[in-house]
């Protein structure tokens, strides 16, 4: 799935991602429940081209290029399970978390920037051969936060990094 996610072209993205965001805001007014169960499930459609980018491009990285890879993971589990949870403690309405329910909250939202930063280093970092400076990837970042619009410059450059690596790495298995 995910290679496909990695091949597929920018207004196939495009759809999906559009797909996701309207099951997110599906609001069944007789059931509170299913509402619940479909946001969460629009969510997990809307950032499913982030995760892919995330776990399989990663693959593609150099070898001399060091990312904290765990960290990236650790922080879609918490930003992926702390908003199933606070959407069921506030019945899918948010809330306003203060006091030492604040801290919780506060890392939640650091995952999220992790979450939507560490794909736009990886593309970044690949490109280059080097560990991206965040300079050099914040347009990219801007690009994933407005994402449906920035899949049509993201995803032409997944294309080109998998294709390239793709044919090297048949190139060199045909040689030997």
């Amino acid at each position: 799935m995910s290679i496909f996610l990695l091949k597929a072209k920018h207004w196939q993205i495009f759809i999906l991602l559009i797909t996701g965001i309207t099951i997110c805001n599906l609001k069944i007014a007789t059931d509170p429940v299913l509402t619940l169960i479909l946001s969460i499930f629009g969510l997990v459609i809307y950032f499913i081209w982030l995760m892919a980018i995330g776990n399989k491009l990663h693959e593609y990285l150099p070898k001399k290029v060091k990312l904290n890879y765990d960290l990236y993971l650790i922080n879609s589990f918490v930003l992926i399970l702390g908003y199933a949870v606070i959407m069921i403690i506030t019945d899918g309405k948010g809330a306003t978390f203060t006091g030492l329910a604040a801290l919780p909250t506060f890392y939640i939202f650091y995952a999220f920037l992790n979450f939507l930063a560490f794909p736009a280093k990886l593309i970044n970092s690949i490109e280059i051969g080097k560990p991206a400076k965040f300079g050099e990837y914040v347009g990219d970042f801007f690009l994933i936060v407005f994402l449906p619009i920035g899949i049509w410059f993201l995803q032409p450059r997944v294309n080109k990094i998998v294709t390239q690596l793709d044919l090297s790495i048949n190139s060199v298995s045909r040689n030997n």
